[in-house]
């Protein structure tokens, strides 16, 4: 492979965005994340503080489920235990908060 059907496979598979547009979209959607979940944490510290209505499992979901699919996207890429033991763990308590949130529905 020469050096210009390289750079028609990386246009190709990069859909010809430059590598810096790629990575500050990368950030942004990261920061971006970590932003809804630390108003997700705010929120369940604030109504469990200042309102004492206990745990308002609905942040408590947000806030696994997104650990969650960071963890089983880490998991699957790189495929190590450290990744694949996380995933496992966030996903009990994601799958844990969900049941949670239904049986308050139920009361």
């Amino acid at each position: 492979m020469n050096k210009e059907e390289i750079l028609q496979a990386s246009r190709k598979e990069n859909k010809n965005k430059d590598i810096f547009e790629l990575e500050v979209i990368n950030k942004g959607q990261r920061i971006g994340g970590l932003i809804a979940i630390s108003i997700a944490f705010a929120l369940l510290l604030l109504e469990r503080v200042i309102l004492d209505i206990g745990t308002n499992y609905g942040y408590f979901c947000i806030i696994m489920s997104a650990g969650a699919g960071l963890w089983i996207y880490k998991a699957v890429k790189l495929k190590r235990k450290r990744e694949i033991l996380l995933a496992v763990l966030w996903s009990v308590m994601g799958i844990y908060s969900a049941v949670m949130v239904v049986l308050s529905f139920i009361g």
